[in-house]
């Protein structure tokens, strides 16, 4: 598989995934919709309920009261497996030579790193945590690190001439029987690849920190991470 076909399976990937999330929370989905005032309100809505970008939450929003019959359901995961099968999840060659992952250090660079991904604006003008929150929330990471439930890891591109540059942050969470994992890149970053690079490294960098897990990958939304 070629970068650029990968670069569209991984975008498919990302869209039936928000899709089959969707149809799994169904009756959350259509509450959020019934409580919104417009369209773009029930869009934003289901933006925030799924942590799903806005044109998969248009995605979401234009599905058929059909496609909620079994059959339909079963199609649309059958196919995320397929896509899910297809991708080329071993890191070694295209865009995923762009990016190094290691362990986030608690330092001040790697604090303000995830200040920065805490307190960047989302749409609604939210933010992931208030500022207030931020030290606790790094020290509850740091914890988390050291009971083995949890990874952070700093995105850095090696290729930088100036030397290793932080690009964003991976963070999997333990959930139940699988592997949370959540991808933020730097708003300097953006539209660069680095996400598509996170995409195609980080199943087996987190494979060596949750072996035999399940991982499920939520796509490099900026502020929703």
């Amino acid at each position: 598989m070629t970068t650029g076909d990968q670069a569209q399976t991984l975008e498919r990937r990302e869209l039936l995934d928000s899709l089959a999330r969707a149809l799994e929370q169904r009756h959350q989905v259509l509450d959020a919709i019934i409580e919104s005032t417009d369209r773009d309100d029930a869009s934003r809505a289901v933006q925030r309920l799924l942590d799903i970008p806005e044109e998969h939450a248009e995605a979401v929003l234009t599905l058929q009261f059909w496609h909620l019959n079994r059959q339909d359901r079963r199609r649309i995961q059958q196919e995320l497996e397929d896509v899910n099968s297809a991708l080329d999840w071993t890191p070694g060659g295209g865009r995923a030579d762009r990016v190094r992952l290691r362990p986030f250090s608690g330092s001040d660079a790697d604090r303000a790193l995830f200040r920065a991904r805490a307190t960047e604006p989302r749409e609604d003008g939210t933010t992931l945590f208030p500022e207030d929150r931020i030290d606790d929330e790094i020290a509850g990471g740091l914890r988390r690190i050291n009971e083995e439930s949890t990874a952070w890891l700093v995105a850095e591109d090696p290729t930088d001439k100036a030397g290793p540059q932080p690009v964003g942050l991976v963070i999997g969470e333990l959930v139940d029987a699988g592997v949370e994992v959540r991808l933020w890149v730097t708003p300097e970053q953006r539209k660069q690849g680095y996400g598509t690079a996170l995409m195609l490294k980080c199943p087996a960098e987190l494979a060596a920190y949750f072996p035999g897990v399940s991982l499920i990958v939520r796509t490099a939304i900026h502020g929703a991470h």
